[in-house]
């Protein structure tokens, strides 16, 4: 036995490296493997909560695939605005239509492939929506031709229900294997593109499926994957096809060869070995793009190489390690502006580099200033800085030329030279800012008309905030979601001295069009046509059923959250003065809540125990929300002692299940109420007497109660239901109205 536990060690060993190994692969993005792959992928989408990230990530990181995804809107005018993962090679772009005409989708087609057409297109949904239908149908009837190097190889489209169909013609990919691989990645990155996605209810549990609807390459094969049957890397057969025989073609090809065998070498090295392959491989794109004029009348091969470059910079600059930054600072001085130019390298990469040169490019001279020349060696994980003074005339400080002040470092790294550049705009933005108050609002729902016709009209606040000597001219542009529509509001608006803030109402109106879910309206600032500042809230349609018969009173809470909830409700509700508690009123009242830390507002709350008694006994309600540990004891006809506790739903249990508080008007359900605490959260419970539990932690303590005096009740709610509220949580607005509704 003991002759083998050598062997059983090794083997042991050897399975942790390959799990160690495979799972860091298998969670970060390889720059090398995006620097040599010419694949790219567009994924036509309808609905983001319906997106298959798992082929998304699988295309992207086993194959190294650019992938695009697309998603086209209605609007009134055209327009496309991109957003990206920064270095992994996945685009998402926003298409907003006028119409689904062919002069539009060709239009739309233009924009998109300006660069080069994809070699798959994947169309996530079998939509009737017209403008899916016409670029799908425009997709499908455009065939290769031999102007471009780039042409749609293959189409597919995904599946949801699969019933005789060539088993040949299918892409059948396990969607939980998948999402587990990336899921780092996933839940990292794709809320750089979908702020909401953690609230998306994932479906990765199951086979995905996608037909081949489409396929141009000459060899038909079957279409086990996505990419079977093209070729990775098609630089050199590029070249082949564009160049006639001779010296160029020759040079070209072996520099294109030697980037490629270069970059295949870098996979399977580790250290500086790896380094250098890598580096080795830049410079020989560094070579192909010196033939950018020989190259002018390929406009579509010096496209193809830049990108190609753009993808080798990143990988080399990740791998030696280099972080650079750039700061310029405008300073009066007594005699004028003056510049001054603040320049950091540090190394982190296994080999030292070499500053060569500092630069000023000044935009109204043709002359570059050098500010440094002398070379300065910079050892692995060692940092340098340094500081430059530039005198500059105050008139070219008045123009509007974006990178008009601009420095440049050139860095060397194994005899190559790599240039990094940092500008300063002449113009600059004003320190304005733009908020909608507040950022969330819910619609309640309306009646199903066969039109579609407006059905509700509303408004939204917007304050915008400025320094008090700030004066001109801004414009406000206000962007909705499907269904929601803007009314006329002042675009432009003067901004005056005098003032700090500027409160603009917008009128807005939901139709028919409107989905259900939760959807984002972004309101933006801008001055000179440049945009200063956005704010994005939420909306969402959510019934909260208050009659207007219902008066409520209320202490408001710290965070005004609690006016921001009744104004969108139908209640007839009013804040109460410390004076009104002491001698008003209080059966004016059905409701008087007392909203989180308000107590400490009002001077002479300790003292009202036996007005709000009185006020309980014949018929009033109650309703305290969450409170500090601080909360004066004798200020209710109940003992009450608030405290704090770190609980997540597991800790959490309904002692009374068909309490009436969860069931009129709307039923709540306990799975849907408590799924925002699927990790650990702070609430504050109470220990109270008398009360009938409803929720109680596991210490006991209740985080949801009624204390029953005379015809009234005390409710008391320690989830931290105004902030789910203000999440468009659409069980806590039920709960908030059955709460107010008791």
């Amino acid at each position: 036995m003991k002759s083998h536990i050598p062997h059983i060690l090794k083997y042991l060993l050897f399975t942790a490296l390959f799990i160690l190994i495979a799972g860091k692969s298998a969670y970060s993005a390889d720059l090398i493997k995006y620097a040599v792959s010419d694949i790219e992928v567009l994924y036509v989408y309808e609905d983001e909560t319906e997106i298959d990230w798992p082929t998304i990530y699988y295309l992207n990181e086993n194959f190294g695939c650019r992938v695009d995804l697309l998603k086209l809107i209605e609007r009134t005018q055209f327009e496309i605005t991109t957003t990206t993962i920064e270095k992994k090679q996945i685009y998402h772009h926003v298409a907003s239509m006028p119409g689904s005409d062919q002069t539009t989708i060709k239009k739309l087609i233009h924009k998109l492939f300006q660069n080069r057409r994809p070699d798959v297109v994947i169309f996530d949904e079998q939509s009737k929506n017209s403008l899916y239908s016409a670029f799908k149908n425009k997709i499908r009837t455009t065939e290769p031709t031999a102007n471009n190097l780039f042409n749609i190889l293959k189409i597919y489209s995904r599946l949801y229900t699969v019933s005789s169909i060539d088993s040949k013609n299918l892409v059948i990919l396990n969607s939980n294997e998948l999402y587990n691989r990336y899921k780092d990645r996933i839940e990292y990155e794709v809320p750089f593109l979908f702020p909401n996605y953690s609230n998306y209810d994932k479906k990765y549990s199951h086979l995905t499926k996608f037909k081949l609807e489409k396929n141009y390459l000459s060899q038909k094969k079957s279409s086990d994957n996505f990419i079977s049957g093209i070729s990775s890397f098609r630089l050199v057969s590029i070249i082949d096809s564009i160049l006639v025989d001779g010296p160029m073609k020759r040079t070209i090809a072996k520099q294109a060869k030697k980037f490629n065998s270069y970059l295949n070498a870098a996979k399977i090295s580790s250290g500086k070995r790896k380094v250098d392959f890598v580096v080795d491989g830049y410079r020989e794109l560094v070579y192909l793009r010196q033939h950018k004029k020989a190259m002018s009348q390929y406009q579509e091969y010096n496209k193809y190489i830049n990108s190609l470059f753009l993808r080798a910079e990143n990988a080399a600059l990740n791998l030696v390690g280099i972080n650079w930054e750039g700061k310029i600072i405008l300073r009066d001085s007594p005699h004028g502006p003056r510049l001054k130019f603040q320049a950091a390298v540090s190394v982190d990469g296994p080999r030292e580099v070499t500053i060569n040169s500092f630069k000023f490019h000044p935009y109204y001279d043709s002359s570059v200033v050098v500010l440094s020349d002398e070379p300065q060696k910079i050892l692995p994980h060692q940092s340098y800085m340094k500081e430059f003074f530039i005198d500059i005339d105050r008139s070219y400080l008045e123009g509007k030329i974006s990178d008009s002040l601009q420095f440049s470092v050139e860095i060397e790294y194994g005899q190559i030279p790599l240039m990094f550049t940092s500008s300063l705009p002449i113009w600059e933005a004003p320190d304005l800012q733009i908020k909608l108050v507040p950022d969330f609002y819910f619609v309640k729902p309306f009646p199903k008309v066969d039109v579609d016709k407006i059905v509700s009209n509303l408004n939204l606040k917007v304050i915008i905030t400025k320094p008090y000597n700030y004066a001109g001219i801004a414009e406000i542009r206000f962007k909705t979601p499907d269904g929601m529509f803007a009314g006329a509001y002042h675009k432009k608006i003067q901004l005056d001295k005098s003032t700090i803030s500027e409160t603009i109402r917008i009128p807005f109106t939901i139709s028919n069009l409107f989905e259900l879910g939760t959807q984002f309206e972004t309101v933006e600032l801008l001055v000179d046509n440049k945009v200063v500042a956005s704010d994005t809230g939420k909306i969402r349609i959510a019934s909260c059923k208050i009659p207007d018969t219902r008066k409520i009173g209320f202490l408001p809470d710290e965070s005004g959250l609690l006016e921001d909830i009744l104004s969108m409700t139908d209640a007839a509700y009013r804040p109460l003065t410390d004076r009104t508690l002491v001698k008003g009123d209080l059966y004016a009242y059905d409701v008087i809540i007392i909203g989180s830390n308000s107590f400490k507002s009002y001077r002479s709350f300790t003292q009202l125990k036996d007005r709000f008694e009185v006020y309980l006994r014949q018929g009033g309600s109650l309703v305290i929300l969450p409170q500090p540990e601080d909360w004066p004891s004798s200020a209710i006809p109940v003992s009450f002692v608030p405290t704090v506790e770190v609980v997540d739903k597991t800790d959490l249990t309904n002692r009374i299940k068909e309490a009436r508080v969860l069931s009129k008007p709307y039923a709540i359900s306990d799975k849907n109420l408590l799924s925002s605490f699927y990790k650990k959260k702070v609430v504050r419970p109470a220990i109270i007497s008398p009360a009938e539990r409803v929720f109680v932690t596991k210490s006991g303590a209740t985080l949801l109660s009624i204390s029953r005096l005379g015809e009234g009740q005390i409710i008391y709610c320690g989830f931290p239901l105004l902030e789910m509220v203000s999440n468009l949580d659409i069980e806590a607005i039920h709960l908030f109205a059955n709460i107010l509704n008791y």
